[in-house]
C-alpha cells in the first residue's frame, strides 16, 4: 500500500519584496538546490532563504520576477515569499535589514496573496545597461569601458533591429527544446555625460540575452561586426552563430534589472544612470 503524500504547509504569511542588489559577489538570482553555504555557491534568493532560517523561520517558498546572471546587478527584482509563520511586514523588514549583507536591500515589503507569482504575473521586463566612454577609477564594476570611439549612429541602429518579435536562437543560451522567440518592445539609447545607457523592455528574456545584445550593437559601433551580420543572425542565423556572439557578450558587470511591471503598476522611469560618470 502506498504511503499517503505529504502535505504541504499553508502559508501564514505571504510577502511581496522588491529587492535590490549589487551582483558582482553571487551567481545570479536563484537558488541552486541545496548549494548555498556560507562557502560556496551564493545566489540571492539562497541568502534570503538563509538569513530566514537562521532568524528561526521557515521559507515555504521564494520566486523572483526573472532569474539574473551571475554577475548581473539588480534596482527593481520582484519577489514573493511565503512564510509558515505568521509575521507583519516591518518583523519581516527588522529581521532582513538585521541579517542581510550590504550588498542586498529590500526596498518595499507589503502583503500579497498566497498565489502572486512575480514570474507569470509580470507583462514585461526592463534591463539598462551602463557603457563608460571613458575610464572611471570608480565605475569598473557597474559599467562596460569599451576602450574604443563608438560611431552612435551604428550602434543604435543595431539596437534598435532587436525590436519585435524575433528568434533570438543567435543571442542566448537555450535549454533542450527551449522556444527561442521572444517579444521585445522597445530597445532605447541615451548618452549622459561620460556614459551610454542602453534599456531594452520585453515580455520576458532568455539566459545572456541581454548581454549578447549589447556586445553585438558595441561591436557594431566599434566598426569590428556589420548591421547585416546582427539582422542576418536575428533573421536566419547561421550554424556558429551562437559561439560568435558568446564570445562578443557584454561584461555582467553593467548590467542591471531595472524594472518589472505588473497589470495596474506604476509606468517605468525616464532613462537615468545608476551611477553618474561627468
Amino acid at each position: 500500500m502506498n504511503a499517503p503524500k505529504a502535505k504541504h504547509d499553508a502559508p501564514q504569511s505571504s510577502f511581496r519584496l522588491l529587492v535590490e542588489y549589487d551582483g558582482g559577489r553571487y551567481q545570479g538570482w536563484q537558488r541552486q538546490g541545496t548549494k548555498q553555504t556560507a562557502a560556496g555557491v551564493k545566489t540571492i534568493a539562497g541568502t534570503l532563504d538563509r538569513q530566514l532560517h537562521r532568524a528561526g523561520i521557515k521559507v515555504l517558498h521564494i520566486g523572483g520576477s526573472g532569474r539574473t546572471d551571475a554577475g548581473v546587478h539588480a534596482l527593481g527584482q520582484v519577489a514573493s515569499l511565503q512564510l509558515a509563520n505568521p509575521l507583519r511586514p516591518s518583523e519581516l523588514r527588522q529581521i532582513l535589514e538585521a541579517s542581510l549583507p550590504y550588498d542586498i536591500s529590500i526596498v518595499t515589503i507589503e502583503p500579497c496573496p498566497p498565489e502572486f507569482d512575480p514570474r507569470r504575473d509580470a507583462i514585461s521586463r526592463s534591463y539598462i545597461y551602463q557603457i563608460a566612454l571613458r575610464k572611471s577609477a570608480f565605475a569598473k564594476s557597474y559599467t562596460w569601458w569599451p576602450k574604443a570611439a563608438l560611431d552612435f549612429d551604428l550602434l543604435e541602429k543595431a539596437w534598435r533591429m532587436f525590436e519585435g518579435n524575433h528568434s533570438m536562437a543567435a543571442f542566448a543560451d537555450l535549454a533542450p527544446d527551449e522556444n527561442p522567440h521572444c517579444q521585445i518592445y522597445k530597445c532605447e539609447t541615451k548618452v549622459c555625460g561620460s556614459m551610454l545607457l542602453l534599456r531594452v523592455t520585453g515580455k520576458f528574456f532568455l539566459r545572456k540575452q541581454v548581454r549578447r545584445m549589447v556586445g553585438a550593437a558595441v561591436h557594431c559601433g566599434m566598426g569590428k561586426v556589420g548591421l547585416e551580420q546582427v539582422k542576418r543572425d536575428i533573421k536566419t542565423p547561421k550554424g556558429d552563430a551562437t559561439l560568435f556572439w558568446a564570445e562578443r557578450a557584454a561584461p555582467a558587470a553593467g548590467l542591471f534589472l531595472e524594472f518589472v511591471s505588473y497589470p495596474g503598476g506604476a509606468g517605468i522611469a525616464e532613462l537615468s544612470p545608476v551611477l553618474k560618470i561627468i
